[in-house]
């Protein structure tokens, strides 16, 4: 089977209040979620959302720590995911790759590629398909494996949803 990784999906979220407007430019500047007729306003319409929002947001985010715990939670997730998978007699690597925050995908990618990586599983943590959220990864990593052919050596699958497992039903 060769070398294993699971590339687990994220959104991403600003680690302390000084990364909330560059974050929030980042999400709003992927067309999955906020689609205009015209490409070349995006980035605009991206930096005018970030900057109207940005104090509000800094405000919510104070109230939680200051920052999302969203990528401590997932570097939890993948350390758990990992040992799970050494119990079963599985040796993988676990990368962790956000959309909109680090460690953004594309580094994560750049990881599986040094490291050799030649059956991957990704896996959104987004329990549910949405275009604006597993989507909007999915297609950034179809670019990814488009632009560069030493990728397309790499045998992966991908789970789109997982939703209805037994597991996440009855947990």
């Amino acid at each position: 089977m060769g070398r294993v990784g699971v590339l687990l999906l994220n959104l991403g979220g600003p680690e302390q209040l000084d990364d909330v407007r560059p974050f929030l430019f980042n999400l709003f500047s992927d067309p999955e979620i906020i689609r205009l007729p015209l490409p070349w306003l995006q980035r605009p319409l991206a930096w005018l959302i970030s900057s109207s929002r940005a104090k509000q947001s800094q405000a919510n985010y104070q109230q939680i720590g200051g920052g999302s715990p969203l990528r401590q939670v997932t570097e939890q997730q993948a350390e758990a995911l990992q040992a799970a998978l050494a119990a079963k007699g599985t040796d993988a690597n676990i990368y962790i790759g956000m959309r909109y925050w680090y460690p953004f995908t594309e580094e994560a990618v750049a990881q599986i590629k040094r490291d050799g990586i030649e059956t991957l599983v990704v896996l959104p943590l987004y329990p549910q398909f949405s275009i604006s959220t597993s989507g909007s990864s999915f297609r950034l990593l179809e670019r990814l494996w488009m632009e560069d052919p030493s990728l397309q050596r790499i045998v992966y699958t991908v789970i789109p949803s997982w939703y209805a497992r037994p597991g996440y039903t009855g947990a």
